[in-house]
């Protein structure tokens, strides 16, 4: 979170000056909270997804670091060869990812379609950069696995006309990688470690207006102080877009509806771990090819989320939100950092959509907001579990070699972790939070899709490799049971589990996995043979008596009495 503050923050007395819109004037996708009220004392939880993707342009910094790593002053670098990258001893690399292409054959974008609802596959062509260029775009660098570093893309999906009256889409794959050397020392061998992934589909329909790119900002130009920011020079409503040019902005559209689309993605080095997200029933194919690269395709529905953002007045605030406040515990968002923890400060708190801390802040914050959200956008995106979010992740999980599992959910706020193994219940727990109700006022209906590979549901629960059966159960924060539409399958070496229709605010989501123990093995001993003798030969004999003879036949022939054997 202290990240997400130091890239807030070069933005944060900007957006002041933004004017508001009526939320009813305007489509979900291009809600945003409004400017900060006029006077002291204004507070707002913003929670929404990729809140800062429109925000970081791609560009390579050096890193200063305190002794447990935590981030003291970052400088732009145009190459890994700039002094200051050769200066410090890590390098961080914020990229875009581009289309492969002759020229960029790994770390880029393998495709990106459209599945309609009668299964007809409609792929993306002519993809154009969007903006045109970047201030600190770079090449990539195959050697030490550096991607190159460029604009998004905007891609043309023909006929598929959205929300917005275009076929234009926005394909963002936000990769940070970082990479780690001596002090003093140019990069040699070394390698980029990718660390952080984000894939996000976005319709969009080009706006005309006072729009200026986002201005990258290192230690030297920040006005806080901070390691680096973002300026956010454009006089019009940016929020909603999802890249800014200037003169333009790419503005955020619907979905067209019953519509799946697909990005595959290659990557020169394996990332491990753990999938998370705002889909709905993905479809995630993980393999490996001959050259060690890693393939990732991921198709699926886009879901609509929950966002929450709205403003009160310190007066109006609940006792629990103020002493929230009191006690330190805003972070990074917008506003006047000097005063975000005092009564009369300015401020809207922006949290990522997961972790402990989001949930300790939301659930203070819905029954000031009438459990109800102010906006639900649709959303296709996903993530990978970053190294330390793993930490305390099963054996299982933590020590794989690949991609073993994926999670999503239309939930505001929820465990971007994997599943924790409840030995009680011996089931897999994932915990959700969100509104009650939609920004219509109706009653919000929760959506949670688990995809792990079998060999790992197994490990975890000490499996054998015949078949597993498996139950999903909603459980409210009262304790009770809901009712939710179930599908679960295993096929090609994956376990798939889907609830929905369940309703908010804090449900407990808990799959069960059972395997029938196997029927004792029966062991057939056949009977002991049993030896028949074999029976002697008879022989034959001659006795005689005076003048009488008579022939003995017997096993053992004796003659009479008063006979002599001849």
């Amino acid at each position: 979170m202290k990240k997400l503050a130091a890239v807030l923050l070069g933005g944060a007395l900007l957006i002041g000056s933004l004017p508001s819109v009526s939320a009813a004037d305007l489509p979900d996708e291009q809600w945003t909270p409004i400017s900060a009220p006029n006077g002291e004392g204004w507070r707002s939880l913003y929670m929404g997804d990729n809140t800062t993707l429109n925000r970081q342009p791609s560009s390579m910094f050096a890193e200063s670091t305190t002794a447990n790593g935590y981030p003291i002053a970052d400088y732009h670098c145009v190459s890994v060869d700039s002094p200051k990258c050769v200066e410090l001893p890590r390098i961080n690399a914020l990229a875009f990812l581009q289309p492969c292409s002759q020229a960029i054959a790994t770390n880029c974008i393998e495709s990106f379609y459209a599945i309609t609802a009668n299964g007809e596959r409609i792929d993306a062509v002519s993809p154009t950069k969007y903006p045109t260029t970047g201030q600190w775009d770079f090449p990539e660098n195959r050697t030490i696995n550096l991607p190159a570093g460029g604009s998004p893309m905007i891609w043309n999906l023909p006929n598929l006309t959205h929300g917005g009256g275009t076929t234009q889409y926005m394909v963002q794959a936000f990769t940070s990688s970082y990479l780690q050397k001596s002090a003093n020392t140019a990069v040699t061998n070394e390698q980029f470690k990718l660390e952080n992934l984000t894939v996000n589909v976005a319709p969009v329909k080009i706006i005309a207006g006072r729009y200026l790119q986002q201005d990258s900002q290192d230690f030297t130009q920040t006005s806080t102080g901070t390691a680096r920011g973002v300026g956010h020079p454009s006089q019009d409503e940016w929020r909603y877009c999802a890249m800014i040019d200037n003169g333009s902005c790419a503005q955020r559209q619907a979905f067209p509806s019953n519509t799946q689309f697909g990005v595959k993605i290659r990557l020169q080095h394996k990332i491990t771990g753990w999938l998370h997200g705002r889909i709905y029933n993905p479809d995630a194919r993980i393999s490996t090819v001959a050259s060690g690269e890693q393939v990732i395709e991921v198709t699926a529905l886009p879901i609509n989320v929950p966002v929450v953002g709205e403003w009160f007045k310190w007066d109006q605030l609940s006792p629990a939100i103020q002493q929230y406040i009191l006690d330190g515990k805003i972070e990074g968002g917008q506003g006047y950092f000097t005063t975000k923890n005092a009564p009369n400060g300015n401020f809207q708190e922006i949290f990522d959509v997961t972790g402990q801390k989001a949930f300790d802040a939301l659930s203070i914050w819905l029954p000031q907001i009438k459990d109800k959200a102010s906006a639900n956008p649709s959303t296709w995106t996903f993530y990978n579990l970053k190294d330390w979010e793993l930490q305390d992740a099963n054996h299982c999980i933590k020590d794989a070699t690949d991609l073993v599992g994926f999670v999503t959910t239309n939930a505001t706020t929820y465990s971007a972790g994997t599943p924790s193994f409840n030995e009680g219940t011996q089931s897999l727990d994932y915990k959700v939070m969100s509104p009650h109700y939609t920004s219509k006022g109706e009653v919000a209906r929760g959506t949670y899709d688990l995809r792990i590979r079998s060999e790992v549901a197994r490990c975890i629960y000490g499996f054998t490799s015949a078949p597993i059966q498996a139950s999903i159960s909603i459980l409210s924060e009262d304790g009770s049971a809901q009712t939710a539409t179930q599908t679960i399958n295993e096929k090609d070496g994956w376990l798939s589990l889907s609830a929905n229709g369940f309703t908010y605010s804090s449900p407990t989501i808990a799959v069960k996995l059972s395997q029938v123990a196997p029927a004792p093995e029966v062991v057939v001993v056949p009977p002991k043979a049993t030896s028949t003798p074999t029976p002697k030969a008879k022989t034959t004999i001659t006795c005689v008596k005076g003048k009488t003879a008579k022939k003995i036949v017997a096993v053992n022939p004796k003659c009479p009495t008063g006979y002599k054997k001849k």
